[in-house]
């Protein structure tokens, strides 16, 4: 049984209808939920239908399953009994599994992955600009004469991509159909950034109609659809799910929205929970902090707000709170004074089983430095000291993007220092992929050395003998001896006693002669079994498990639909297909590694942007980059969303575009998208920098500098941003405070 804190203890008291549950960070929101859920069916008040959880991230889902069931567990109830926790995504492929045909769906529909999407936008773009490069050069306001023409070129035409494929996100979550979007464009024919997207997303739809396929936002769209559509069967799921509850809330989108409103029906069970003040996904998502803010204002909703939070010191704690009061008291930018929520974290009780965590001393500091490059440097060498010195601790540099973590790996590269990347997590996802793509690869050219020889040196003998193993032999083999003879050499094992004979001690040659074995065994079952029940055979032989082993599985399920789809292909044929499947492994990848989470190893330097932080903490934490570039705080400040190589009134394609969307459907007309776009992205980093303060638990250290000197010598100037200046001075005078408390 757990202790609840207040706002905790009114969450864990309802029974039903709709409530909204604002929170802070670290307040607890999966405990208290999870708590919930196990009252709720411990006490029968759900019926004969489910609790279904719906969140974000399959980390996420993992995690509420084993909370909710340990709390069953304890009740002395099956740990899977009464509930279901899925993303949003798996919600709506679920929906429409259950009746496709309504919205005349092959049942056997394919979901496109990341990769391949790109690959069709980036080919529809191409088409598209090769046949109306008038009209993609019209806003392009850059001297052909000029240096940096041709860069400027390229970089219109990535961001022209990525536009794309943000309008059609946009298109899909605003519920739009292929068929509304050409009586939009019949209705109003004009040549502007919206009406190229409406082109581009008819042709996109187009492709993936004749390929059977559907992309993630296709899910929520007509999930929506069926369930507005077809009565029946929305009290059916209705009838299923007697409670409805969402995580993360400020993620939200408006088509999700609609759909769990229309789970829970007007008399109905919804709680959403979530932190407004933590709404960063809107640059990235369609998601949109003010649907949140809008429901939990509303007056036919119960509201608890849980605002005690044990993650982080008091300092910490204080400061957080600092920046919300100083932005809505004192921005300079006054329409962003609202960014932040007038919601204040509290500590928690001192009776508290979990108390916030202690410091003996003042543990927050600022530096500002001359350039990026002493930034970098310096904070690199103080968290490779701190992790040495602490072992202990969990330590993390945040960045505000991806190609600053570069140069500070190259740092902790040169400090010896131990650290982890989270986007290198892609390769230890990718490991699995590549090893049973080389056995692959190999099989089905047998003959060929070099294949052989990396395929022993580095799958089988390392994984026997471990990294540090000493396989230099193997090229004196191989200089010697042909695949053939090694594999199969006239008088059997023995024989390879002669061909090694002065090159490797006993152990090595016992290790050779097993690994050789298991590539004769494979290369007969290539021979006589089908590529997905030998990728099968792979992973037993190399004895994977779990994610691992759930990775190998998808790779032979993916494999035997190629071949259902194509029953004379062999081996060679089937491997000349691995480059195309790359990224649909991967991505089931990365989902199974979603699931698993990632957990900060003590001692060990994470290093990642804050977007990617969020949901973490760590006991100390490195805030780098707070400079104006990245953190703009007013209109006439310089903003990443829009493009110097196009003309002014033109710069931001995505806001103009969307303003233009906004007055077609709803005869809402802006007076200035840019400002407002400007607005919005503002708002976005102020919410960005409150959720990097408070993922420390014991120690901050927040930097800035003040100018950026490129390889060609070019100095940029920049200054630090308006909110880290605030709260310089705030920590200035917490610290003078203390010092003055310790004298006394």
């Amino acid at each position: 049984m757990i202790n609840l804190r207040p706002g905790q203890r009114e969450v864990a008291a309802y029974r039903g209808g709709y409530l909204a549950v604002p929170a802070v960070p670290g307040a607890g929101k999966t405990t208290v939920l999870a708590y919930l859920a196990a009252n709720l069916i411990e006490g029968c008040f759900n019926g004969k239908g489910k609790i279904l959880i719906v969140t974000y991230m399959n980390s996420a889902v993992a995690n509420f399953r084993a909370r909710i069931g340990d709390e069953l567990e304890e009740r002395g109830l099956a740990r899977n009994r009464g509930y279901e926790v899925r993303t949003l995504h798996a919600l709506a492929l679920n929906i429409l599994k259950k009746n496709p045909e309504k919205l005349m769906i092959n049942s056997e529909f394919k979901l496109i992955d990341p990769g391949q999407r790109g690959r069709v936008l980036r080919g529809l773009v191409e088409e598209w600009i090769s046949e109306r490069q008038e009209a993609f050069l019209r806003y392009f306001d850059y001297d052909r004469q000029k240096y940096g023409y041709q860069q400027a070129l390229e970089r219109w035409q990535h961001e022209f991509t990525r536009f794309i494929a943000g309008m059609i996100a946009h298109f899909k979550v605003r519920g739009l159909t292929g068929e509304r979007v050409r009586r939009l464009q019949s209705d109003r024919r004009e040549d502007t950034y919206l009406d190229w997207a409406f082109q581009l997303f008819l042709e996109y739809q187009r492709f993936l109609h004749h390929q059977g396929l559907l992309d993630f936002d296709d899910l929520l769209n007509r999930a929506y659809h069926l369930l507005a559509g077809d009565q029946q069967f929305l009290e059916r799921l209705r009838a299923k799910y007697t409670y409805i509850f969402e995580d993360e809330a400020q993620d939200s989108n408006l088509l999700l929205g609609k759909i769990l409103e229309l789970l829970a029906g007007e008399t109905g069970n919804l709680v959403r929970v979530g932190d407004s003040n933590q709404a960063i996904m809107g640059t990235f998502t369609a998601a949109d902090p003010e649907l949140f803010r809008r429901f939990t204002g509303r007056d036919d909703i119960s509201r608890h707000s849980i605002l005690y939070s044990s993650r982080s010191s008091l300092d910490i704690i204080r400061l957080a709170n600092s920046l919300v009061e100083w932005v809505r008291k004192e921005h300079p930018q006054p329409e962003c004074r609202q960014a932040l929520e007038e919601r204040y974290i509290y500590p928690v009780p001192p009776d508290d089983p979990f108390p916030n965590p202690m410091t003996g001393t003042y543990t927050i500091h600022h530096h500002t430095f001359s350039t990026s490059s002493q930034e970098i440097s310096s904070v690199a060498g103080e968290a490779a000291r701190h992790a040495r010195l602490n072992p202990e601790n969990t330590v993390a540099i945040l960045v505000p993007a991806n190609f600053i973590m570069e140069n500070i790996i190259e740092e902790l590269v040169n400090q010896e220092a131990s650290f982890e990347c989270l986007s290198d997590q892609l390769a230890e996802q990718v490991k699995t992929i590549n090893d049973l793509k080389r056995v692959l690869s190999y099989l089905a050219e047998p003959h060929r050395r070099e294949p052989l020889q990396l395929l022993l040196q580095e799958l089988l003998l390392k994984r026997e003998l471990g990294e540090e193993a000493d396989l230099t032999f193997l090229e004196q083999l191989f200089g010697k001896y042909s695949p053939e003879e090694l594999l199969y050499p006239i008088g059997g094992r023995e024989r390879y006693r002669e061909y090694t004979a002065g090159l490797l001690p006993e152990n090595l040659l016992a290790a050779l002669e097993k690994a050789l074995d298991r590539l004769r065994l494979w290369l007969e079952a290539s021979i006589r079994v089908p590529v997905d029940e030998l990728v099968l055979l792979l992973a037993e032989q190399l004895e994977l498990k779990g994610e691992e082993l759930a990775i190998a599985q998808n790779m032979a399920l993916q494999l035997k639909g190629e071949l259902d789809l194509n029953p004379h292909w062999r081996l060679r044929e089937i491997v000349d297909e691995l480059p195309r499947l790359q990224e649909s492994f991967q991505q089931f990848a990365r989902n199974i590694y979603e699931r698993k989470g990632f957990e900060p190893r003590p001692g060990v330097v994470t290093i990642t942007t804050m977007h990617k932080a969020k949901g973490l903490e760590w006991d100390t934490v490195y805030l780098t980059y707070l400079t104006d570039d990245y953190y703009p705080s007013l209109l006439a400040d310089r903003f990443r969303g829009e493009f110097y190589y196009l003309q002014e009134q033109f710069s931001n394609p995505s806001a103009l575009a969307r303003a233009s969307l906004s007055a077609r459907l709803d005869g809402e007309k802006s007076h200035d998208p840019r400002s407002e776009a400007k607005l919005a992205s503002i708002n976005e980093r102020l919410r960005l920098l409150y959720v990097g303060i408070s993922r420390a638990r014991r120690n901050l250290l927040l930097t800035a500098h003040r100018a950026v000197i490129h390889e060609s010598g070019y100095r940029k100037k920049v200054q630090p941003a308006k909110p880290y200046q605030a709260l310089q001075q705030f920590i200035n005078k917490e610290r003078e405070a203390d010092v003055e408390k310790k004298v006394d």
